[in-house]
């Protein structure tokens, strides 16, 4: 699932909670929803980084190389950039520092099981496996590939939850 629906999700689910200031609650709500969302069937877009082996996950590595590295990072960035900016613009919050920390703990919530699979992969070590664990545990078994049909399974998802932080 991209980050983007991650963190409109993350921001869906914490939005009833953003009265009182209180970003712990709406970090672990927003980490909830990541998994939550995870149980959509959905497709995961590739990083040229990292070589997944589905057969033994423990063997998948991440390929250390500048090119695929610098790559990665600048389609993760565009990807939150992303899913941030449609949260800010659906929920217009007021500027001030009690929001910025709300709704980095929303984006970093909401990103945070995806953002620790490379340390995971590097790792293979308690507790990174048993999160990684948690995490396949929650993630829909049915994976689908790119097309029509994942387009429609996130861009649901999206606008749904675009239409609970206008509404």
């Amino acid at each position: 699932m991209t980050l983007a629906t991650h963190i409109l999700v993350a921001g869906a689910v914490s939005k009833p909670f953003l009265g009182p200031f209180n970003p712990l609650l709406i970090f672990v709500l927003s980490g909830t929803s990541h998994y939550m969302a995870d149980f959509i069937p959905h497709y995961d877009y590739k990083l040229k980084s990292i070589e997944w082996d589905e057969e033994n996950k423990a063997s998948t590595k991440i390929i250390p190389s500048a090119g695929t590295i610098t790559y990665d990072l600048l389609k993760i960035t565009i990807d939150i950039l992303i899913g941030t900016f449609i949260l800010v613009a659906t929920t217009h919050p007021a500027f001030s520092l009690e929001n910025i920390i709300t709704y980095t703990m929303i984006v970093l919530g909401g990103i945070l099981p995806d953002a620790l699979q490379p340390v995971y992969i590097m790792l293979k070590k308690f507790p990174m496996t048993w999160i990684q664990n948690l995490h396949d545990f929650f993630h829909a078994e049915t994976r689908l590939k790119f097309g029509r049909l994942a387009l429609l399974s996130q861009g649901a998802l999206a606008l749904v939850s675009i239409y609970f932080l206008i509404k």
